[in-house]
């Protein structure tokens, strides 16, 4: 006698359960993973620099360190196509394809992630949780349930401390995905719970003041504020975008099979000598609005700059890892800095998240997905300010 068919709200609960079980699974890796490199950072290079300033260890053991780790990914990188790690977008627009993860080179990428991070490169955790992620879930799961893959890997997106921004990044630019990818959207909850019950990774502007206007002219202030860092950000993101253009046309890495190493001596002369310049930068903007230590406005917009060249350079001389975080991190250091360039305009809210929604509007194809990204990691400080930049970041990049 055949067994009836499971009914149809039996079977969404049993996918809605082992979406969260694959989310919280992707989360808690993620936590494990993100947690080790903070600690093998602070062993290398010392706490200063994870807060934003110079590094406390001498100018030799820092060149040794970063040179040495730029020797591996070298070697890393002449091994083959298809051996660097590939940026989140990638990773999720192969997962949006059938069949189209591409898993083989997937432990040397992971490898190469994990020293570039370690080694202080200017760049965030979230292309190589992605990564990881799919190469571990597709170890497990033979790539024979997507919708699992997908929990997963929104799951280690709970690193960016939003529980939306997984099923936001697997929906891409079409809203109605997001309930196609309802699994994503599941494993991304579950995710962030877990991701968050096991790290602390810097929390942003967590437990800072918010700053409010209190009458019309504060209001009108803001809104220019808001504008003017508005289309701030977006050169900021077309500086980014044609940085890395430029690079790209040069093919550094097919040319000189050293730039790794070249990148990595750069790295640790920067982490000696230049504030902000190391790391994705999620522990160091706390710090500079709370006034624990400060910079003149030159030295700060200066090493705002560096930072945002700093992820070009690695991303497209073979040390990997994701723009987001620090991008993200250095907008928002810019915009505090014309803030104090201009203090009668605005709060630094308004300039800082400004900054944020202009830059992320050019660097992503999904306003919805920059909207949660700045939320999250601004802690919802400048909303407004945040939404006005993505609209005037939007306006310019569809008119140029």
């Amino acid at each position: 006698m055949n067994n009836p068919p499971p009914s149809k709200t039996r079977s969404l609960l049993a996918g809605a359960a082992r979406s969260v079980l694959a989310g919280a699974a992707g989360g808690a890796l993620a936590a494990l993973v993100v947690s080790s490199t903070l600690l093998v950072q602070g062993w290398i290079w010392g706490p200063s620099v994870q807060r934003g300033l110079p590094s406390d260890r001498p100018l030799l053991w820092c060149l040794l360190w970063s040179g040495a780790i730029g020797v591996v990914l070298s070697f890393l990188q002449r091994r083959g196509a298809g051996s660097s790690l590939p940026e989140m977008p990638e990773t999720l627009a192969e997962l949006r394809t059938p069949g189209g993860l591409k898993t083989r080179q997937g432990l040397r990428q992971v490898i190469g992630g994990m020293l570039a991070l370690a080694g202080g490169g200017t760049l965030g955790p979230e292309a190589l949780m992605t990564r990881l992620v799919a190469v571990a879930s597709h170890t497990v799961w033979k790539g024979a349930d997507r919708d699992l893959v997908a929990a997963a890997m929104a799951g280690s997106l709970g690193l960016f401390r939003s529980p939306l921004v997984g099923g936001a990044a697997l929906a891409g630019r079409q809203w109605q995905l997001i309930w196609r990818w309802l699994p994503g959207t599941i494993g991304g909850m579950a995710g962030f719970v877990a991701f968050n019950g096991l790290s602390d990774l810097g929390g942003g502007l967590r437990g800072v003041s918010y700053a409010w206007p209190t009458d019309p002219g504060q209001e009108l202030g803001a809104l220019l504020a808001a504008v003017l860092a508005g289309l701030a950000g977006w050169l900021t993101g077309q500086l980014v975008r044609g940085w890395r253009h430029w690079l790209q046309q040069l093919r550094l890495l097919e040319r000189f099979w050293w730039i790794p190493i070249s990148t990595g001596l750069l790295i640790g002369l920067c982490l000696w000598g230049l504030p902000l310049a190391g790391f994705s930068g999620e522990s160091q903007l706390k710090p500079l609005v709370l006034n624990d230590w400060t910079l003149s406005t030159p030295i700060l917009l200066l090493s705002a700059v560096a930072k945002l060249l700093m992820v070009g350079l690695c991303l497209e001389t073979g040390w990997r890892g994701g723009q987001f975080f620090p991008v993200i991190l250095s907008s928002s250091a810019l915009g505090l800095g014309l803030h104090q360039w201009l203090p009668w305009i605005g709060t630094i809210d308004s300039w800082s998240a400004g900054v944020v929604g202009g830059c992320l509007a050019v660097l992503l194809n999904s306003p919805l997905l920059g909207l949660i990204l700045g939320l999250s990691l601004l802690q919802g400080h400048g909303a407004g300010a945040l939404v006005i930049g993505l609209l005037v970041g939007l306006i310019l990049q569809r008119r140029s």
